[in-house]
């Protein structure tokens, strides 16, 4: 499951706090998994946020007010229990090549609790989905688009700029280059780098050189 990323009970006020959502962070209702609509949604948000560099969260049980105002009502018992790592992490792997890497938590804030799913920026190579999903004609899920977290208006959507699509794409060749690197070290064509010496060492070390019997 990879390393476990809590997110406390101050982390999640923090990011309720200012009433919208972040680039690294997205809010989706108080809605069971088992609803297919609501999960491609949660889905999407994930494929968009494992493009980013550092990844982030999507916290569930957030509902929206009326002039996009949110409405942190937490969960039911029922719905929760829905939202288990395993089904989780199966649905996003029904919809995403490579599979996402990611975390999932119970968070209570107050009497409320929240579920929040961290996932994972992309390990080599960016993360494309590879199914289709739309309901009563919106496209929530493109077989083969690739989904990145816009810079302006904080909202996961296809890459349609320049910029977006370098932004990834630079991500992905920096991973390149350091597991090349990491690579010709392993082998052997790259000498491993010595630590310096503490300057006490290198003094012995000269002094050793003038006179070795000393």
């Amino acid at each position: 499951m990879g390393n476990l990323i809590a997110v406390t009970s101050d982390d999640l006020a923090k990011y309720l706090a200012p009433g919208y959502e972040g680039r690294g962070y997205e809010f989706k209702g108080a809605w069971a998994r088992t609803d297919p609509v609501f999960f491609a949604r949660v889905t999407r948000a994930a494929l968009g946020l494992s493009n980013l560099a550092d990844g982030g969260i999507v916290i569930i049980g957030v509902n929206e007010a009326v002039n996009h105002v949110i409405d942190p009502v937490g969960m039911t018992d029922e719905d929760m229990i829905s939202w288990n790592y395993d089904d989780v992490a199966a649905g996003f792997a029904a919809a995403a090549d490579p599979p996402i890497r990611i975390e999932l938590e119970l968070v209570p804030q107050d009497v409320r609790r929240f579920v929040v799913v961290t996932v994972h920026e992309f390990e080599v190579a960016p993360v494309i989905c590879k199914r289709d999903f739309a309901h009563q004609g919106d496209v929530i899920l493109r077989k083969a688009a690739l989904y990145v977290r816009g810079h302006g208006k904080p909202e996961t959507s296809e890459v349609a700029s320049e910029t977006a699509m370098r932004e990834v794409l630079d991500l992905a060749i920096d991973k390149g280059v350091s597991a090349f690197i990491a690579r010709l070290y392993r082998t052997g064509v790259f000498a491993p780098v010595a630590a310096p010496m503490a300057p006490a060492d290198a003094d012995q070390f000269e002094a050793e050189l003038e006179d070795p019997n000393a």
